[in-house]
């Protein structure tokens, strides 16, 4: 995706409710909006939840007066499990248990608000947090597959650790493997769109570690990314590449959209 395109669709997806609009004026899956938008809210609350953090007692202190934790959250344009973590936080209440099984908390105030908190939360709730796991499941599934289907040999990243070795791909390849033009010795799946902030994180966090040990390889981002994004030790695709698995690919594309 070209970034003049990205930008117009990363400025314009504030909410859950622009997702379907958004894809349909700019053409693409809402799959790819909806993970933009999860990736845009991911990185304004890591921006802004540490002066949050220290305004817990003044939000407890609107809580205690009749204000609602949806209320306080949208009014502060942040996913409602955080806004509850803060509430749990300066109550002295285990976030763990409470998320797991608000039901048992004596106060039915709050806990019918952690559950209406929990429920809005597409992005930071722990359902939300399950389904990116499911996300990251399914992609590697569908490389799995794509392996197999073109009879090449493979070691997953479980195999991998127990050979002990710790930086590890989801894929090493025995045997390099030829696209557009290069020996491919490993491939990482990311149910994500490669930005500019993502790509770099995970290339110093990983991609230069396999670079390092194993060569070039292949970087999978299911979700699309942007065309100026610095490979020089590794390819990019996303989910066109693996056409042959267009079911598959659909599944991945749709899983958990809300629209």
């Amino acid at each position: 995706m070209n970034k003049s395109k990205y930008e117009k669709i990363y400025e314009l997806l504030e909410d859950i409710t622009d997702i379907g609009p958004v894809a349909k004026t700019f053409g693409i899956h809402p799959g790819i909006a909806y993970t933009i938008l999860s990736q845009k809210t991911v990185s304004k609350v890591k921006l802004n939840f540490g002066n949050l953090k220290r305004s817990g007692p003044a939000q407890l202190e609107q809580w205690n007066k009749g204000k609602t934790i949806l209320d306080m959250s949208n009014a502060k344009k942040i996913p409602a499990t955080l806004m509850a973590s803060l509430i749990l936080k300066e109550l002295d209440i285990p976030k763990k248990m409470a998320f797991n099984s608000p039901a048992r908390l004596k106060n039915k105030r709050l806990s019918q608000e952690i559950i209406e908190a929990l429920d809005k939360d597409h992005f930071f709730s722990p359902r939300a947090h399950d389904l990116q796991l499911e996300k990251g499941r399914l992609g590697e599934e569908i490389i799995s597959r794509w392996l197999k289907a073109h009879k090449i040999d493979f070691l997953t990243e479980e195999q991998l650790r127990e050979q002990n070795m710790t930086k590890t791909p989801d894929f090493l390849l025995p045997e390099p493997i030829t696209i557009d033009d290069m020996r491919i010795s490993w491939i990482e799946s990311k149910a994500m769109f490669g930005d500019e902030q993502e790509h770099k994180h995970y290339t110093k966090k990983q991609l230069s570690h396999y670079e390092q040990m194993s060569g070039c390889g292949l970087v999978v981002h299911w979700y699309g990314f942007l065309d100026t994004l610095e490979s020089n030790g590794h390819i990019l695709k996303c989910y066109l590449f693996f056409e042959e698995f267009e079911k598959e690919v659909t599944e991945l594309l749709n899983f958990g959209v809300h629209q």
